[in-house]
């Protein structure tokens, strides 16, 4: 969820890295992206902006990608499906979801509207999408971010430390950040989430000590963010 943020920048850069980190194959990564319906376009425009520099290519490529390909050709395919029934649905694209090279496995991250859809499907899209919904106020942003069978991780970037406070209170995630992304979550600290992202039940013998609900929390006052490779010049962008 990105709300009042004070920095579009540094907001959009962790939206990006929340959602297209590991071309969105993390059980982190963000899926939805949640706004302040008549606030959210300079936010929009910043993180399409950033999307538009990503580079997508083969681990060793110079210049160095930022995004590598999804797992197999058979996985791009049903992402692609996905993608398309988001669209029938009434999902507005507003970055697509390419197929650069249609014998290989790589995916333009891709961002689009579904607000308007009703009833949208609770599926994971296990690869770079991330799918805008606008709210009215920060009470249906958190009910928004309840509204799914699953529960690893949320963040919020933005707001105020009441806003966070009653976002850590309320939504139902086993990892919640403030001012960091979703893939945020240190290896050091507890991991694991509710409804299908994870049961409350100990398996092995120190199990017990990782497993907490919250189970951990990242926070900073103030949203900061860069991306250091991977990133076109924006100067070098065709129009």
């Amino acid at each position: 969820m990105v709300w009042q943020p004070k920095d579009l920048e540094a907001a959009a850069t962790i939206a990006v890295q929340s959602a297209y980190l590991t071309a969105g194959q993390r059980c982190t990564a963000a899926r939805r992206l949640i706004v302040e319906d008549g606030q959210e376009k300079p936010l929009i425009d910043t993180i399409a902006r950033l999307i538009d520099r990503i580079i997508i290519d083969q681990p060793f490529a110079d210049p160095q990608p930022f995004m590598g390909p999804v797992i197999d050709n058979a996985t791009a395919n049903h992402l692609q499906e996905q993608w398309v029934e988001l669209m029938i649905k009434g999902g507005k694209p507003i970055r697509r979801l390419d197929r650069p090279y249609e014998d290989r496995p790589y995916l333009t991250p891709a961002l689009i509207d579904v607000t308007g859809i009703r009833d949208r499907p609770d599926e994971e899209i296990f690869g770079p999408a991330l799918q805008v919904i606008r709210v009215k106020d920060f009470d249906a942003a958190i009910e928004e971010a309840n509204a799914t069978r699953y529960g690893l991780a949320a963040s919020l970037v933005g707001g105020s430390p009441e806003m966070f406070e009653k976002f850590w209170s309320h939504v139902r995630a086993g990892v919640i950040n403030w001012n960091k992304p979703t893939n945020g979550a240190p290896s050091t600290a507890p991991f694991g989430g509710v409804g299908l992202s994870g049961n409350h039940r100990p398996s092995a013998f120190y199990a017990a000590d990782y497993c907490a609900y919250p189970v951990t929390s990242g926070q900073a006052n103030t949203a900061r963010a860069a991306i250091g490779q991977g990133l076109r010049d924006p100067n070098m962008l065709e129009d």
